[in-house]
């Protein structure tokens, strides 16, 4: 929890040091509901267990928190940040046996688990002026560079047999970053925005697509609602004794201000 307040605390200060510099800066802050569904395989020294139907993981609601900053000066890179809460727990009956770390499940044990896939987000980006300049202002684009640190935790409990284990690690991930906004009508927007790596025999990519719209408008900026799909794709190979191959789909809806 101090590590969420930690990043949050600095996304919140970061965000509202900028604006107060006001107008030579524009940016963004939001907060968005997101739907989690998890599918997929994590293996721990053990087999290859199932998320859905051998750890009983079940679809979560969650939040996030966003905010992009742009300055003026040349040659500097702009600002993207981005925290995620990502918590599943599972509760069930297995089917099948398995073992998991250095335990064992067999058929008709229960099992609680819990997996975490926390994101923390930093990014710098530049944009492309030039597209904005060949759109007339319609469509703009904005490339950069990434690091989303993923704080990943699986945890297993057999509650028949009294026995637990878990693995844990904190895994920094460098992507490349593109996003692209269409604004075909004055107050809707269309965003999408790609995040990937691809690393002897890892990868990982998040693509995520955006409807925005304005309804209102004030003196420093937009007010905006918005709804949207994001789509995550995790492999690991053998880090930290843990391997997984999971995938997360996430409609979402969120509600902030630009400037």
């Amino acid at each position: 929890m101090g590590r969420v307040n930690l990043f949050t605390s600095f996304l919140s200060l970061s965000f509202f040091s900028f604006l107060s510099a006001a107008p030579l800066f524009d940016g963004e802050i939001s907060v968005g509901y997101i739907k989690q569904s998890p599918s997929g395989w994590v293996q721990y020294k053990g087999d290859k267990v199932d998320i859905e139907n051998d750890l009983q993981i079940e679809d979560e609601d969650s939040f996030f928190l966003k905010a992009k900053l742009k300055h003026p000066v040349p040659f500097l890179p702009n600002l993207y940040l981005m925290f995620t809460k990502m918590s599943f727990n599972g509760d069930g009956t297995v089917k099948r046996s398995y073992t998991f770390g250095n335990i064992t499940i067999d058929i008709n044990d229960r099992i609680i688990t819990d997996l975490k896939l926390d994101h923390y987000d930093i990014g710098l980006f530049y944009s492309l002026p030039f597209l904005n300049t060949l759109s007339l202002g319609k469509v703009s684009a904005e490339a950069g560079l990434y690091l989303r640190i993923i704080d990943f935790k699986a945890r297993v409990e057999n509650k028949t047999r009294n026995t637990v284990d878990e693995t844990s690690s904190t895994i920094p991930i460098p992507l490349l970053y593109l996003g692209i906004f269409i604004t075909p009508f004055e107050k809707i927007a269309l965003n999408a925005e790609g995040k990937a790596i691809v690393y002897d025999g890892n990868y990982y990519y998040d693509l995520q697509g955006e409807v925005r719209f304005y309804p209102l408008s004030f003196g420093l900026g937009n007010a905006f609602v918005s709804a949207g799909y994001k789509y995550e794709k995790l492999k690991l190979d053998d880090i930290d004794d843990t391997s997984a191959d999971i995938e997360i789909t996430q409609p979402f809806i969120s509600a902030g201000f630009s400037f």
